[in-house]
């Protein structure tokens, strides 16, 4: 059995609309929604089962950088709200590989929070539904 490549995100690549966000992000990460299921049982005792298909969300933590100027990821996010965004995210720079892979798509924006606990850096964390096709590339 070969070694496997598990994943420590260090220095990551996480754009969005093209541009760099990477420099506000704590963490990020691609994660599957479970579908709906429903089941239903007919008068034969049957019981018959639909499972809808599996979709996908970004979830991200990130500093409070509203600077228009740059833009931070919380001025972007408040002013490309409900619009449509394509991202590449890949853990590490280098070509795409097993250990390395690349993620690409689009999410629909959403706004973070402001403001949090006195005394420390503010972060929000902001769920972003992925739509349409969502693509891996972990050839070398």
């Amino acid at each position: 059995m070969t070694a496997s490549n598990p994943q420590i995100p260090k220095v990551s690549i996480f754009t969005l609309g093209g541009a760099s966000y990477v420099e506000d992000i704590v963490n990020i990460k691609i994660v599957p929604v479970d579908p709906e299921e429903s089941t239903i049982t007919t008068l034969d005792g049957v019981v018959h089962k639909d499972i809808g298909v599996t979709t996908w969300q970004m979830e991200i933590e990130a500093v409070q950088d509203w600077d228009s100027a740059r833009p931070g990821f919380a001025w972007y996010c408040w002013t490309n709200q409900g619009t449509s965004k394509a991202f590449v995210l890949k853990n590490e720079t280098g070509t795409e590989a097993a250990a390395t892979p690349k993620f690409t798509g689009n999410v629909i924006i959403k706004p973070i929070g402001y403001m949090g606990d006195g005394g420390v850096f503010a972060t929000s964390t902001v769920t972003f539904p992925i739509t349409g096709t969502l693509t891996l590339d972990a050839t070398p």
